[in-house]
């Protein structure tokens, strides 16, 4: 039996893992976000395992990872397949696209019980870690997006409202109201962005903090985000999303 955290800011999502984890093994703790993992770890604690989303409500969870006990193995759990490379920087023992597969998850755990305990295996996390944690991520700060035949715009981040996709174009809308096609996936516009001011709220937006101006109730337990740029877009946060979304904003 092994002691397993899980760090995951969808409720919906830790029920589930624990679900399929607490009949063979013991669930010390769920940590919805890098404050409760940093809270989590300024106490004596045991930990075998960590399982742990990516993008949390107050960034990505490779941030509190470089402050937990170096020999402590995870297993990365996310929607997105682009923080592959990222994630295997870290300790990482595997990597499970959602919605986790529960035969890939125990295949995984597998993985652990037959490598933790190999003194090469702890040594090269050691040195994984020793060598990510004088390094920093550096997000994007500006769009240099084509306008007309000849001229580029350079678009700030700090003047970004969202960024949404429609009729498979994806497109840039600015806090005065203009908006630019950009020449990306809307995953890999969520990849650049710091997700302390960022958050990719659905299938649809990704919005700016800076461009919020208020939250109100939705149908079923929704929630609907009003944006200052474009008030008449209805951006609706599913039931599962709303806390994670609320935690964000209120950071």
């Amino acid at each position: 039996m092994m002691r397993i955290l899980i760090i995951e800011d969808e409720q919906s999502s830790a029920d589930r893992l624990r679900r399929m984890l607490e009949s063979e093994h013991k669930i010390v703790g769920v940590c919805a976000s890098n404050a409760e993992v940093r809270e989590f770890f300024a106490d004596d604690v045991d930990v075998d395992l960590i399982l742990s989303d990516i993008q949390l409500g107050d960034g990505l969870s490779f941030e509190s990872l470089k402050t937990v006990p170096e020999a402590i193995p995870v297993i990365f759990t996310t929607a997105y397949d682009y923080y592959a490379v990222q994630a295997f920087r870290f300790n990482s023992i595997d990597y499970l696209l959602k919605p986790i597969d529960n035969e890939e998850l125990h295949a995984a755990l597998a993985k652990v019980k037959q490598i933790v305990n190999s003194p090469s295996t702890t040594d090269a996390i050691a040195q994984l870690l020793a060598s990510v944690k004088s390094q920093t991520i550096r997000y994007r700060e500006r769009f240099l997006i084509p306008h007309r035949a000849d001229e580029y715009l350079i678009v700030h981040v700090s003047d970004v409202s969202h960024i949404t996709i429609r009729d498979g174009v994806v497109r840039l809308c600015t806090l005065d109201g203009k908006t630019h096609a950009l020449n990306m996936t809307l995953e890999e516009a969520e990849s650049q962005l710091d997700p302390k001011r960022f958050m990719r709220v659905n299938r649809q937006f990704i919005i700016s903090t800076a461009d919020v101006q208020k939250l109100s109730t939705y149908f079923l337990g929704k929630m609907r985000i009003h944006m200052t740029a474009a008030p008449d877009e209805e951006i609706i946060v599913s039931k599962d999303r709303v806390a994670t979304v609320k935690r964000w904003l209120d950071s």
